[in-house]
């Protein structure tokens, strides 16, 4: 019998028994699977299959973007929700998202990458309106195009130092995410780092973790162990998401990486990834070269060292990847001598030969001195795709370009680029004497005169749409990042007759409006009682022509005369002036109002905007002629007041303009100059700093200051004695210096607050403000005061004109208040006359100016968003009829005006012709010196522009030409240039108006002139 010990031991036996048996399964287990991946190979697959997304329509609830990492960042795929958020608070809506799924969102929200076929060239592309790729940053420069392309010496080396186990193919279903020796390792010498402080040793990171680990992680590093966690998880979901089989994933890995392997960044290049680009950027060599110098001859002498050389250098950087700004940037001794003990550690291990080491090993690193220079980009050819970019970085709050370049993001504009191309070549033709000739520019009025290479032209055409005004070209001829359409404020002379002449046909339609439902005896009294002369024509009008249409009045009042003489002195812009016409058999005709706007008659649009402006005046609600005769008028005061707070500040503004970048040594030398009384002033001054100075303190003071000058000390002496121990008050100290109160005041106050900011330099000079204006209420400057109310009134009535062209496009803040405004000098942007031109092609309505369509993020991405804008709320700005009527005058411009050069121009093959009109502006801006009798001392040009804005049957643009600075004076060029640049580029827009399915808008015939 067996007794119970026996029994117990026997039990006891059986227990380890059957313990030992299932650790050795599981270490079995374990051993097998740690060389096969059997098990990994079953789940990873069937996981990363789960992890999927599709794309629907309407914004997305399902969806989880990456927090952080250097790739997501670039790419915008961690910006995306804040893209989003900003793109619908400007009015886009997201049109289709990626729906994630389950395990999708799990992924992202636990901060594991979700496996996807990433693509091989990123970065935004912007489309033309055809669908065909415009631009693109290509960002796959100097990279192995396949697998087979990667010589094998060098896929030996990174294999050898970074994952030796990836390339066992025995073994197909292979885990590439882990290499167990390596991790073993380094999980030592992680709890050695912890518990003991030990530090040093191997990263356990294969190749694919450290793809995900620079790519995902936060600044491409490994936080902790749950980051490397995730690290190996998303590399695993990676590796198995085309099935268990890993081979061709592994292969893959090894170009993935080669290609994107970070290696710090260079100036002028930005980031640099991938061994290919640090070859180029470090050693001045391309992957072509890479490629052919690692599999020469190594029998031959020349072919070895040069074999040796790049190796050495490719080496160089695979070692790098572990601090990239040390051993590329600062210290390359370091590097050097990391690189040849791994070179001798290669040939102990049988990777390359003693031959090939010794040569490495005595060839130095020669790192380029700098980064190469990228081939200069011309930036006039870019002009279209630019400004897309330029409204992409304000739209998504994008600092730089470079970060736009590469966003993962396609845009489709509504450019027509191959047009763009042919209308860039012709610009940029426009500087050969062979091609001007050819083309009829070397003509009076053109370019006979001055430096052709010097002109800079810009060209933009819109065509209209349902939807808005699409833009179809945008090109210009400046090589420099501004843009000439978009970007420039120019004065373009005549184009502003334009304006103008809307803003009277607008007041005309407006007194229509109110007059026309009234009978004859209402008509009578208001006759009596209104004091404009717009107001007084339409009563008259009427009264003669009792059943007048809309139409009728406004065809009319373009038939009003006006004379063309230049002889009337005008006040306005708070002085009197006179004006010009450009051609002297102007000056003793009367015009219609359509044939001064045809000839582009100066003085006829001066004489239009008083006749404007009067009208806006009488209806500011004062009795002018009461307010300004009368000088107990209860209105008077207030206005006055008003008028001279308004120049007290305009004062104020200038002379902190003046002071504010000086030192006090330098504005009390201002405050001294005098061109009679430079003692008197440094006196004065000196003294009001150094009351108790005595006489010999003063000339010796005096001496240090006039360095260079002979002191009449007897005038010294008088001056010490005159004005010793006084003070004075503002006024009366600016007198004496000659200077305007308000500028002592500025000096002395930025001496006390050198960094005062306006705000509160205008804060505080209240008083001062309201001393230097004390002088104009006494009752005895009548006349003065006069001329500050007429100037107010003025001001008032150019601040309704401003909203008038305001509503039209006009750009900017506001207008000169002077008749001047009317030839040009209030100035305008180019795309924004042409947005004016917009206006009246499409009746009277605003439509927005449409550059592109719409946004797509992250294409085939778990990521994948499009977002798109709905049209923007049409906004009529003017009646159809004052809308048609500008576009009649315009035609005549070209029929019978100062554009007559491009009659018959827009013929197409059919035929048929364009409904061609425009207006023509010529900009002469000259800083002129005036003597004593004022006359012109001297004249010297500042700018010459010439501006055609025009439309052609759907279509509407600018075209525009102009010289900057001094040299501008050798040219003669008129409004001519721009016309004839147009007609010079119709070969070229001619496809834009024949595309099949697409009209071309006819008029009415016009009235016989």
């Amino acid at each position: 019998m067996i007794g119970k010990h026996q029994k117990k031991r026997l039990r006891s036996y059986s227990k380890i028994s059957l313990i030992f048996l299932l650790a050795s399964a599981v270490v079995l287990a374990i051993t097998y699977e740690i060389r096969t991946s059997a098990w990994e190979a079953a789940l990873f697959p069937r996981y990363s299959k789960t992890a999927t997304w599709r794309l629907q329509a309407g914004e997305s609830k399902e969806i989880s973007f990456p927090l952080d990492g250097p790739f997501d960042i670039s790419r915008g795929y961690t910006h995306l929700p804040n893209f989003q958020q900003r793109l619908k608070e400007k009015g886009y809506a997201v049109t289709s998202q990626a729906r994630q799924s389950k395990t999708a969102l799990f992924l992202g929200r636990n901060g594991i990458p979700i496996p996807y076929d990433r693509r091989d060239d990123p970065g935004l592309r912007l489309n033309d309106k055809d669908g065909a790729e415009a631009y693109h940053v290509n960002q796959n420069i100097q990279q192995f195009p396949s697998f087979k392309s990667i010589p094998p010496l060098l896929i030996k080396i990174l294999l050898h130092r970074e994952n030796r186990e990836l390339f066992d193919f025995e073994h197909p279903f292979l885990n590439p995410a882990i290499e167990w020796d390596r991790l073993s390792l380094a999980s030592f010498r992680y709890l050695g780092e912890r518990l003991f402080g030990i530090s040093g040793g191997i990263g356990g990171s294969t190749l694919v973790t450290q793809m995900v680990k620079f790519r995902h992680s936060s600044k491409g590093m490994t936080s902790g162990p749950m980051d490397k966690a995730r690290q190996i998880i998303g590399g695993s979901l990676w590796a198995y998401r085309k099935g268990p089989n890993t081979i061709d994933t592994r292969k893959e890995i090894v170009r993935e990486y080669l290609n994107g392997m970070p290696l710090g960044a260079a100036k002028g290049y930005g980031e640099i990834n991938g061994i290919g680009k640090g070859m180029w950027t470090w050693f001045g060599k391309d992957v072509d070269r890479l490629m052919s110098d690692l599999q020469m001859n190594e029998t031959d002498h020349d072919m070895l060292y040069r074999k040796a050389k790049t190796l050495k250098e490719a080496l160089s950087l695979i070692i790098a990847t572990r601090h990239p700004s040390l051993y590329l940037q600062k210290d390359h001794t370091i590097l050097e001598k990391k690189a040849n003990g791994y070179l001798r550690l290669l040939e102990t291990d049988g990777i390359i030969s003693p031959a090939l080491k010794k040569a490495a090993l005595t060839t130095p690193l020669e790192f380029r001195r700098g980064a190469p220079i990228p081939p200069p980009l011309s930036l006039v050819e870019r002009k279209g795709t630019d400004s897309v970019r330029i409204k992409l970085l304000n739209l998504l709050g994008i600092e730089t370009l470079y970060e736009l370049d590469r966003l993962d993001m396609e845009v489709d504009t509504t450019f027509d680029f191959d047009v763009q191309q042919k209308v860039n070549n012709i610009l940029n033709s426009l500087c050969s004497p062979e091609f001007l000739r050819e083309n009829g520019f070397l003509a009076p009025y053109l370019l006979q005169k001055g430096d052709p290479g010097e002109v800079i032209y810009s060209f933009a055409l819109f065509e209209s749409h349902p939807e808005g005004n699409l833009l179809r070209i945008q090109a210009d001829t400046l090589n420099k990042p501004l843009n000439i359409t978009t970007g420039i404020k120019l004065e373009f002379g005549s184009t502003a007759k334009l304006r103008t002449l809307a803003s009277y046909l607008v007041v005309i339609d407006h007194l229509y409006g109110y007059f026309a439902e009234k009978d004859q005896s209402d008509l009578l009294r208001k006759k009596t009682q209104v004091n404009d002369p717009l107001s007084k024509w339409v009563l008259d009008y009427l009264l003669y022509h009792p059943k007048a249409t809309q139409e009728e009045v406004l065809k009319a009042s373009l038939q009003r005369s006006i004379s063309g003489n230049p002889h009337q002195a005008f006040f306005t812009g708070g002085g009197v002036h006179t004006f010009k016409n450009f051609k002297e058999d102007q000056d003793n005709r009367v015009f219609t109002i359509e044939e001064g706007f045809c000839q582009s008659v100066n003085l006829v649009f001066i004489r239009l905007m008083k006749e404007v402006v009067d009208y806006y005046t009488a209806n500011l609600g004062y009795n002018v002629k009461a307010l300004l005769s009368e000088t107990n008028n209860p209105e008077r005061l207030p206005l006055l007041r008003e008028a001279m707070e308004l120049e007290s500040v305009e004062f104020l503004k200038k002379y902190y303009r003046i002071h504010a970048p000086k030192t006090y040594k330098e504005s009390f030398a201002i405050l001294c100059q005098s061109s009679q009384h430079p003692l008197r002033n440094w006196v004065i001054l000196y003294l009001k700093e150094n009351p108790d100075v005595t006489l010999e303190q003063l000339i010796t003071a005096a001496k240090s200051h006039f360095q260079e000058k002979v002191l009449d000390l007897t005038s010294l002496n008088k001056l010490f004695r005159a004005y010793r121990g006084k003070s004075y008050q503002l006024t009366d100290e600016a007198y004496l210096l000659g200077k305007h109160p308000l500028e002592v005041w500025v000096a002395f106050y930025l001496k006390e607050h050198p960094k005062a900011l306006w705000s509160k330099v205008l804060e505080d000079s209240k008083d001062a403000r309201m001393l230097s204006s004390s002088w104009i209420f006494k009752t005895r400057f009548y006349h003065p005061q006069n001329l500050r109310i007429k100037r107010l009134l003025e001001q008032k009535a150019f601040a309704e004109i401003h909203r008038t062209w305001r509503s039209m496009g006009y750009p900017f803040a506001t207008l000169v208040p002077s008749l001047a405004t009317a030839i040009g000098s209030s100035a305008d942007r180019p795309v924004n006359l042409a947005e004016f031109m917009g206006i009246i092609l499409n009746e009277g309505i605003y439509k927005p100016m449409i550059s592109f369509k719409g946004l797509h993020f992250g294409k085939d991405t778990p990521y994948e968003t499009h977002l798109s804008k709905p049209p923007d709320t049409k906004k009529r700005v003017m009646s159809p009829l004052v809308a048609r009527s500008l576009k009649d005058a315009l035609r005549q411009v070209v029929e019978r005006g100062t554009a007559q050069r491009i009659k018959n121009t827009f013929t197409l093959p059919d035929g048929t012709s364009a409904d061609v009109g425009g207006k023509t502006g010529t900009g002469d801006n000259r800083f002129e010196t005036f003597g004593r009798n004022a006359g012109v001392v001297s004249s010297k040009s500042i700018n010459r522009t010439s501006a055609f804005v025009f439309y052609a049957g759907r279509f509407f643009g600018i075209v525009t030409a102009h010289v900057q600075g001094p040299d501008a004076s050798q040219y003669e060029f008129t409004s001519a240039l721009a016309v004839q640049v147009l007609k010079t580029l119709w070969p070229a827009l001619q496809p834009l108006f024949t595309e099949k399915g697409q009209g071309l808008i006819f008029p009415s015939q016009p009235d016989a002139p």
